[in-house]
Parts: structure tokens; sequence; C-alpha cells
């Protein structure tokens, strides 16, 4: 199965350093407003959930791949005052069941984009819309496609960044590609690849696939309501800038 970040989920969090906080403000700001417990859907190494467990709140954190919640576990273990804020669930957004309800469901940074197939979707929302309090809310952020979505998305490999790690000593160079559209079904067929050097001068080559759906905002909206929910709030970026102003991402803030 793809998008499970099976083989670089030691290197996710050196990925994605420039987008490790841009997020943060605004998942603790909905947090603070529904002061309750949240659940975090494709929480990952940790990064949004440990950042809102720090504030106070107490998070419950899911997701499929072990290596990515490997990586959670181990900075948890690092930060042992948090241990009570936070609970890791080895679970699927898919099909997922908690015998309690949260006042704030979050799928960050384009996670809810795994799911592929129709059934997976509809269902993913059912249980969230399942395990939302009456008055809660539920946050989704996607990628914000571009106007046509053809073959010309394809491009070759492609250096994204290089980077000397100062935590490791890597040198750590990261490129990715895309080789396959399907504009029908609306999923692009995506791979990165990191070349790590150690201190010794030896490389090795990590890489990792990913099959991701997209949405048009439109789209998004009605799979939402579809679902039961009700979109109340849409912004293209983190500061709560319109869509219409700032279309960098799409972010639906909706309730029952």
């Amino acid at each position: 199965m793809v998008n499970m970040l099976r083989n670089s989920a030691w290197l996710y969090d050196v990925d994605n350093r420039d987008n490790m906080y841009a997020d943060i403000p605004f998942y603790i700001d909905y947090a603070t407003k529904q002061n309750g417990e949240v659940l975090e859907l494709g929480c990952g190494t940790g990064r949004v959930a440990l950042a809102l467990a720090k504030q106070g709140f107490r998070v419950t954190g899911l997701d499929l791949s072990e290596q990515m919640l490997d990586v959670f576990r181990h900075k948890l273990d690092a930060q042992p005052e948090l241990k009570d804020k936070v609970s890791i669930t080895h679970g699927n957004m898919a099909d997922f069941s908690f015998n309690r309800k949260f006042s704030l469901i979050i799928v960050p940074f384009g996670a809810f984009l795994a799911l592929n197939d129709d059934k997976d979707i509809a269902n993913s929302l059912k249980c969230i819309k399942e395990h939302l309090t009456d008055n809660g809310i539920f946050i989704i952020n996607v990628f914000n496609p571009r106007p046509v979505m053809d073959e010309s998305w394809c491009y070759p490999e492609t250096v994204q960044w290089k980077i000397l790690d100062e935590n490791t000593g890597n040198y750590v160079v990261k490129t990715h590609w895309g080789d396959k559209i399907d504009p029908e079904n609306q999923i692009i067929y995506a791979h990165f690849a990191f070349e790590v050097t150690d201190k010794n001068g030896v490389t090795t080559r990590v890489i990792d696939d990913l099959k991701l759906k997209y949405y048009y905002r439109d789209q998004l909206e009605l799979v939402i309501k579809e679902s039961g929910l009700v979109v109340r709030e849409c912004f293209g970026w983190y500061d709560k800038t319109p869509i219409e102003v700032n279309n960098r991402e799409i972010i639906l803030v909706c309730g029952k």
C-alpha cells in the first residue's frame, strides 16, 4: 500500500522543517475555542499533536503507518511531561472507532488525500461525524490543485532541496517526480527520494511512493455536504485569509 511512508518516516521532520509550524497557531486557536479533546487523523510523527499537547490539550493521534508512529513515540518519550496528554493509536482513518466523542477532529496537511477509494472516503467522513460532539468542529486541509490537471502535471525527477542535517550530521538531498496522473478519478502518482550521505561518506537512497486524490473546492465541499456535515468556513491559508484572496490551500472548517 502506498502513502505509508514506510521507508522515509525517519526523514519526515527534516523534509517538512519549513512547514513545521505554519499551521500550528491555526489549530491551537480552534482547540482553544472548542476547549475539549482533540482527535488528529493522519497524525504521522506527531508534529501537530505534540504542539497541541504542549498547550495543555488532550490529543488522540491516529495513523496507519507504524513507521511514522514509531517516530512519534520516540519524540513523546523525549517529552515525558506530555505523556498524559497524548494517546497514540495505530489505525485507519477510513474505518476507526473510539468509545468517546471529540470536540475537535482535524486532518491536517493533506493527509485526507491518501484515501483514494470512494467507499473509504465516505466511510471516513461517516466515522468523523459519529465521533464529533454536537457542537464539535471538523477541519480538513488539502492542497489546491492547478486549474487544469492533465498529463502536463507529470514531470521528471527534480531536486527539491539539499541540507546538512545538524541533528545527525547527514547530508540529505531530496528529489521528487510525478510520472502518472488519472484525471478521470483525480489521482496523482508522485514519488520522492532522499539521498542520505553519512559522516563516513556512505550514501543511501530512500524512496517512497504516493497515490493521492485531489479535489477542487466545490468538489470537496460537496463530499462534505453529502456526508451530513456542514461547511462553516473556508480559508486559503492558515492565517484565515479567505480562499478568494489567497488560494494556496483549501481549508474547510465544518460541523454538524
